[in-house]
């Protein structure tokens, strides 16, 4: 065995010291002196290749105290380097590796600590929204049986999720995430049982669909940043973080954003009472929502005359709304976004109409979701139409051909005000989650990878609103660090009854995951209206309210017509909402 130098790494609140006889890294809390991890040997980022885990053969170590570089041997690749480098102004620790394939291969996984990497931790938030409960991440502990857990968007829920873990101990918090967005991967995944690692890794995408390497090509890895905290919350770790990424240059300041007052003002959807008006509301789970290979009944009663009575409320009413979504309903199908020609016969004259209203429209948009009945052209679809795992099409934003022939015009057509065009003043984005995959296909390989697609996607069609029209708001619904520039305003998702903590509790991920982007209570029920207001002021959220031509107690009661006491307790509500300006997060 060849004799290696100890080295520790220092930081104010880590230390990262390596055994030369065991050839064991450990990271030690120096508040606690206590240990957080320890490894049982060096092989850190280690790539799966083929399906195949390297085996690597530490053959050298250099530190200067600020960094250290470990050098490996290992069966088909070539200068293999991990780079750990340890940063006293940030106070954290970044791993990273990058090595040459010898020859043409595909990498499947990225091992971030080897397998039996101790964890003291007592247990790990991922932030895994589910509906019917306030909880945004679900209780995952370290001994015993473990747990299994990823921040790929496989269960539906808000998308995508940022590739980050955090450890807790007591009054310790261990942060683990990407640094740089994740490109080419498709989440991080950790299993741990009775404290230690089975896998913890990045996926790129399983055999035969992992992200291709070239020969002599060199590939870097993502850093994993880890810091250590004492006291902090969830959400202030999360904090820390977003601070690093502005002061590292990867996202902007979010204080540099101009953001528009109507922005932040009451919204009002017609989902709701296009649900109740059918006396039909959607399932609680969104995938259930999207299986449907049909137009639901809350689709097929969205008509010109709904908006237009909902409208007349509005005014009549005297309630405080500026900005009416149009919700799924007024296009032909979902991919196909042209207005139904019954449902809405002349959008340019209803959306002219509600402008000397002094309404904004933003209109229900997907970019993912073609429903099989949407003409669509072959051409600008991935791998000109093969089907995802989930039986769908999905467009291929990568090709320049889906940018100039098909993205481009529809938000011409959609926010310019020149003829033929709908004068619309933004979209709300939905049902994104669990769309990419690693067997797409897509034509430019530089686009793969689901928080990259994600990011790429959302820059590209947000850049086009703003060309068309510099004030139009998109409405989303992601808590991401990267895709915070690319969103106005973010909601906090369908909650299916009327437990006002669930959107208090997102309301709180969203602001702490995507800065400086505001946030609005998405639809609530009758039941608890006052609680859903008087939180929604105390976390600094705007609102969406969804009810205006019908109410619905609670999940046992039927849909009935809204009547002059809903109407009033609408305007005490709204009229009593101390909304605060728009805060940076910071």
């Amino acid at each position: 065995m060849a004799n290696f130098a100890p080295f520790a790494l220092q930081t104010p609140s880590q230390a990262l010291r390596f055994d030369p006889d065991s050839q064991a890294l450990t990271l030690v809390d120096n508040a606690t002196g206590q240990r957080l991890l320890f490894t049982p040997g060096t092989a850190c980022c280690r790539p799966v290749l083929e399906g195949v885990a390297i085996e690597l053969v530490l053959v050298g170590v250099e530190c200067d105290g600020t960094e250290a570089i470990l050098r490996y041997g290992g069966e088909g690749v070539a200068d293999f380097v991990l780079r750990i480098s340890a940063s006293g102004t940030d106070d954290c620790l970044d791993f990273s590796c990058e090595f040459t394939a010898l020859a043409a291969t595909q990498l499947n996984r990225l091992e971030l600590l080897p397998a039996g990497t101790a964890i003291t931790a007592y247990d790990v938030v991922n932030f895994r929204n589910r509906h019917l409960t306030p909880a945004t991440w679900p209780e995952l502990l370290l001994g015993g049986e473990g747990c299994r857990t990823d921040t790929y968007s496989g269960d539906w829920q808000f998308a995508p999720h940022p590739s980050l873990l955090i450890f807790r101990k007591l009054e310790s918090s261990l942060f683990a995430g990407a640094f740089d967005l994740p490109e080419s991967t498709f989440g991080m995944y950790l299993s741990v049982r009775d404290y230690r690692v089975d896998t913890w890794h990045l996926d790129y995408g399983e055999e035969p669909w992992g992200k291709p390497l070239a020969a002599g090509k060199r590939f870097v890895s993502p850093r994993l940043r880890l810091f250590v905290r004492q006291g902090l919350s969830v959400y202030e770790m999360l904090d820390v973080f977003r601070d690093m990424l502005i002061h590292g240059g990867q996202i902007p300041d979010p204080a540099d954003k101009q953001r528009h007052s109507w922005w932040r003002e009451p919204l009002y959807c017609t989902w709701m009472d296009q649900g109740q008006a059918s006396q039909r509301l959607a399932p609680a789970e969104p995938q259930d929502q999207t299986a449907a290979t049909a137009p639901p009944p809350p689709v097929r009663v969205m008509t010109e005359e709904l908006v237009r009575e909902a409208v007349a409320i509005i005014k009549r009413e005297r309630l405080p709304f500026r900005t009416i979504i149009l919700d799924e309903g007024w296009e032909v199908a979902r991919g196909q976004w042209e207005p139904d020609p019954v449902r809405f016969p002349d959008l340019r004259r209803l959306v002219d109409d509600l402008h000397a209203d002094g309404l904004k429209v933003l209109v229900w948009w997907n970019w993912a979701e073609i429903a099989a009945e949407a003409e669509v052209d072959p051409a600008h679809l991935v791998e000109c139409g093969v089907p995802s795992k989930h039986g769908q099409r999905l467009r291929d934003y990568s090709l320049p051909a889906t940018q100039e022939e098909y993205l481009r015009p529809l938000f011409h057509r959609l926010l310019a005000p020149d003829p033929g065009c709908y004068d619309l003043d933004g979209v709300k984005t939905d049902f994104l989650a669990d769309k990419v995959h690693a067997d797409m296909l897509v034509h430019d390989p530089s686009w793969r990878g689901e928080e990259n697609y994600f990011r790429r996607v959302t820059e590209l069609f947000y850049t086009e609103m703003k060309r068309q029209k510099p004030d139009a708001m998109h409405l989303g619904c992601a808590g991401h660090f990267w895709l915070a520039p690319w969103q106005d305003l973010n909601r906090t998702y369908d909650v299916h009854n009327s437990d006002y903590r669930a959107h208090e509790e997102r309301a709180r991920m969203l602001q702490h995951t995507c800065p400086g982007c505001p946030v609005s209570y998405d639809l609530p029920w009758l039941e608890n209206l006052e609680h859903w207001f008087a939180s929604a002021r105390a976390v600094g959220a705007s609102v969406e309210i969804g009810n205006l031509l019908w109410v619905q107690d609670d999940s046992f009661s039927s849909p009935r017509p809204a009547d002059a006491a809903y109407w009033e307790l609408l305007r005490k509500c709204l009229g009593t909402a101390a909304f605060p300006p728009t805060s940076t997060g910071r």
